[in-house]
């Protein structure tokens, strides 16, 4: 070990010292070609000037004139050497700068066809060529399969997709699709859901007791011939009470939206239990989301005005209605629902509940603020199941 090992190391050690000694050492001792060479910042100043040459360099040596791009290329040198002389293009040109995609119904035109019958008929979903064909856009037999059908299909949402595009997918309008299953414009769709898919745009109505079809039409503002034509039905008088028939084409009735205030001077009984229904309300009037559930923030936070109220996502009882910092929380609100369940409203500017008070679901229980840990005004929604914080999204509707 002392001549293999030992010896060498120390023999290295000390070139090294005598080396570090002549740039380093006092002024008398100093070399004086080397020694200006290992001060610090001229080495630096050095490599700086050589970076800036070398930048240069390369940017002159790739500048390139507008005229002359491109002609370096291989394309380039295949087409050049040859004279094609001027291209002329026989025919119409065309000015429709539509683009069709694939599966889209982009530039896609509805054109009329007079038979020999005399009766007009519509050919949907066509594209025009030239001047006189009329040629069906390309579609794949399973994308021609789910277009051309008769039947209600049911569809199980998959990862990445939206009310858009599986409205496109199946020929049918977003409406349609958030009709029907009963969502809105802010409802979640999760993969593994399933949705109804109706054969076609419009509504599906059933029908109650005295209802007739003209009334039926009227409602959703389409042709009564239309209804009965595409359920197959043989006359008006032929519908039944409790039947589901398609309206092809048919709006959704617009229904003005309803709000309901709680008495702040007549608080309910605490003597009067509620109980909760399971399927929780979204606590405020809008669905700004600025945070989501994560494992350093077990909650989501809701942004909205300042003031704006705050509702019970289910009914319970109050255990918690305290203001100040209440580690972070701020003005806090904490909510039992029964079987383990637990709702808590943190940075809240007002109090319109107290503890011991049983609540109902959609009952105004507080406004939106800053309080607390806050850096603007939003509502610190958290639901605990069994003193485990969980995710509110998999809980409101």
């Amino acid at each position: 070990m002392l001549w293999v090992l030992v010896l060498p190391i120390y023999k290295t050690y000390l070139v090294i010292k005598k080396l570090i000694n002549k740039f380093y050492a006092p002024q008398k001792s100093r070399h004086k070609l080397i020694h200006p060479f290992s001060r610090r910042y001229l080495t630096h100043l050095i490599i700086i000037v050589i970076s800036i040459l070398t930048v240069s360099a390369n940017l002159n040596a790739y500048e390139a004139r507008r005229e002359e791009f491109g002609q370096t290329s291989i394309i380039s040198t295949l087409v050049t050497n040859e004279d094609l002389g001027i291209l002329e293009e026989e025919g119409p040109i065309s000015n429709n700068k539509k683009i069709t995609r694939y599966l889209g119904q982009t530039g896609v035109a509805t054109q009329i066809q007079v038979t020999a019958g005399g009766e007009n008929e519509e050919i949907g979903h066509s594209t025009v060529a030239g001047d006189s064909a009329i040629v069906r856009p390309i579609l794949s037999p399973m994308e021609e399969e789910l277009r051309q059908r008769d039947k209600i299909v049911y569809y199980t949402v998959q990862i990445g997709d939206t009310i858009s595009e599986i409205a496109e997918k199946f020929g049918i309008t977003s409406n349609t699709i958030l009709w029907e299953n009963n969502l809105s414009a802010y409802s979640v769709i999760r993969p593994g859901d399933k949705l109804t898919i109706l054969p076609t745009a419009g509504i599906r109505h059933k029908v109650a007791k005295g209802e007739t079809l003209a009334q039926i039409a009227k409602k959703y503002k389409v042709e009564a011939e239309e209804i009965l034509e595409f359920n197959k039905i043989a006359s008006a008088d032929d519908i039944l009470i409790g039947e589901q028939v398609m309206i092809p084409g048919g709006q959704k009735p617009y229904v003005a939206p309803t709000y309901t205030f709680r008495n702040l001077y007549q608080p309910v009984p605490a003597a009067a239990k509620v109980v909760a229904t399971g399927k929780m309300f979204w606590p405020t009037n809008c669905r700004r989301i600025t945070q989501y559930f994560r494992w350093r923030h077990s909650a989501i936070d809701i942004a909205c005005s300042l003031g704006q109220p705050i509702y019970a996502a289910d009914s319970g009882e109050v255990i918690e209605a305290q203001g100040g910092w209440n580690g972070g929380y701020g003005n806090v609100i904490m909510i039992d629902h029964g079987s383990g369940i637990q709702t808590v409203y943190g940075h809240l500017s007002k109090f319109y509940v107290k503890a011991g008070e049983s609540v109902e679901k959609g009952q105004m229980i507080g406004a939106m603020g800053s309080t607390g840990r806050s850096t603007g005004p939003h509502v610190h929604f958290e639901v605990r199941s069994g003193g485990a914080r969980k995710n509110p999204l998999y809980y409101v509707k």
